[in-house]
């Protein structure tokens, strides 16, 4: 399945409910809705629920800064993909 925001993961469901797929506490989810936090949460064919978050790097700093942008993101991963480029270079993978 295609990941969501956690927003839409919880409106059907509530905090409680969507808490519990998590694995996670009502009260952590209720802080990352009112932080607007970019939580992606997705869940595979068997229904396992995963989830995610992007955040900004280094994450120290102003809160001033600009929200993520979820269609750039999208954007600069789909541009990594297709890139050709390794994602890791052999010599810190353990490979020479």
């Amino acid at each position: 399945m295609t990941p969501i925001l956690l927003g839409d993961f919880v409106g059907p469901l509530g905090q409680a409910e969507a808490a519990k797929k998590l694995g996670s506490s009502q009260v952590a989810i209720s802080k990352a809705l009112k932080a607007d936090r970019l939580i992606l949460v997705s869940t595979d064919p068997s229904g396992a629920v995963s989830s995610f978050e992007i955040k900004v790097f280094p994450g120290g700093g102003s809160r001033d800064k600009a929200r993520l942008d979820l269609e750039e993101i999208v954007s600069q991963m789909t541009k990594f993909g297709q890139s050709g480029a390794p994602a890791v270079n052999p010599s810190s993978a353990g490979g020479a």
